[in-house]
């Protein structure tokens, strides 16, 4: 019996497959880009008004957007992960293109905003059963709830 196919297009060449996962899919299309891009720029102003705000307590920290979990970051990539239940999942990983620094200078734990969508070099969503149509789901609510909350637009190299 074949193995399923697990990447819907063209495989990257340095895509890794998710245990947990079924299917994936490199997100190609601008408009889709231009969303994480977004999604991406609240998330950074969320981190930093806390991390960099003196005030502020480092344990507000949220290491979450509207229910995905932020599990992963370094080596130049961005990874969220949903659970619904009953199987449903998906992970987002969002690859930094080279030259791209994800934090400020020196020992600060400030995040960088991406320059322009340019700065993602690929954007990957790897899901299970109704998980694709979770993320579309998820993605319009999150972009409901955060889009008035603003967007971080400071780089420091």
């Amino acid at each position: 019996m074949a193995k399923p196919t697990y990447w819907i297009g063209p495989r990257p060449s340095e895509g890794k497959r998710w245990t947990t996962t079924t299917t994936a899919t490199v997100l190609t299309e601008h408009e889709e880009k231009e969303a994480v891009y977004r999604m991406y720029q609240r998330y950074v102003k969320q981190w930093n008004d806390i991390e960099l705000n003196n005030d502020k307590c480092l344990s507000e920290h949220t290491h979450e957007i509207c229910g995905a979990k932020v599990v992963g970051g370094g080596n130049r990539r961005f990874i969220l992960h949903w659970y619904g239940g009953n199987q449903a999942h998906w992970i987002l990983e969002v690859v930094f293109a080279r030259g791209f620094r994800e934090y400020y200078p020196g020992s600060s734990c400030g995040r960088n905003a991406l320059r322009s969508t340019k700065d993602i070099r690929a954007i990957r969503l790897h899901w299970s059963e109704g998980g694709k149509e979770e993320f579309g789901r998820w993605h319009a609510a999150e972009q409901a709830a955060n889009q008035d909350n603003g967007e971080w637009s400071e780089y420091k190299a």
